[in-house]
């Protein structure tokens, strides 16, 4: 995430530092780890900046007119990874 913020485009519709203050409210929502405990306790908002900046969204959408972003991320089952591996999907069969 951090490196498309090097991108003017970014930029203009929403600084770094802004970006980062709202997504810490959204990750303070997500629940935490047992092995990112420590790293909370030693800082909880550089923990929570962290976390967000080192995230791989699935996309991002801009929006220039509204000036808005749309990070996405998609939630995987573990049932449609293991379909995905086995080479089978519904309808279709093997």
């Amino acid at each position: 995430m951090s490196t498309l913020w090097q991108d003017e485009e970014f930029k203009q519709i929403c600084s770094r530092e802004l970006l980062t203050e709202k997504a810490a409210d959204i990750e303070k929502t997500i629940s935490m780890k047992e092995h990112e405990r420590e790293c909370y306790d030693c800082d909880p908002k550089m923990f929570y900046e962290n976390r967000f900046w080192n995230r791989r969204p699935d996309g991002i959408v801009i929006n220039k007119y509204h000036q808005t972003l749309y990070i996405l991320e998609f939630k995987r089952s573990k049932k449609l990874s293991i379909q995905q591996k086995s080479g089978f999907s519904e309808g279709k069969g093997r």
